[in-house]
């Protein structure tokens, strides 16, 4: 697998019809905007960094087309963290996959996502349980305008809900 800085999907099976969106408008202005914390200081300064606009229905496109479960029913807002937005996407099937936006102060620019694919397919290569990267792209000048990772969605209980309550044995 070579990597670039360019739009990459992991081979899947062929997608044996059209793609095609459905009929609903998904527009959210939320889905732009940091919602999960407070700021200690100059609170303005810091949600402009965190606002990350896109074209929302080349997302849907791009969703639809790398994960070949029919049309996107809808994207909701999953987690904000320090560094990236994370989404939940439904399909059409019920098929969910989780999209994950860099904020324009996560550095190096088009380094980071493609190192976090090349991470996740070493560590799947070496049989480790890591989520299976459907689609990606490192740079802004795609139709989406903005990077992002589109992956499986792992259903069960995050690392984060129970790592300070494990005691040594």
């Amino acid at each position: 697998m070579s990597l670039r800085p360019c739009m990459y999907s992991i081979p899947r099976k062929l997608a044996t019809y059209p793609l095609r969106l459905c009929s609903r408008s998904i527009s959210n202005e939320s889905l732009f905007s940091y919602s999960s914390g407070r700021c200690l200081y100059n609170k303005q300064a810091r949600l402009r960094e965190r606002y990350v606009s896109f074209d929302i229905s080349a997302l849907a496109k791009a969703v639809a087309k790398h994960v070949d479960h029919g049309c996107l029913e809808s994207i909701v807002k999953l987690r904000e963290g320090g560094f990236n937005r994370v989404l939940l996407a439904t399909m059409e099937d019920g098929f969910r996959a989780i999209i994950k936006i860099p904020y324009w102060i996560s550095i190096p620019r088009t380094y980071a996502t493609a190192s976090e694919v090349a991470t996740l397919a070493f560590l799947r290569s070496k049989k480790i349980p890591v989520p299976e990267v459907y689609g990606w792209s490192s740079v802004t000048g795609n139709p989406v305008g903005v990077e992002y990772i589109i992956m499986e969605h792992v259903a069960g209980v995050g690392a984060d809900t129970r790592w300070f309550n494990n005691t040594k044995h």
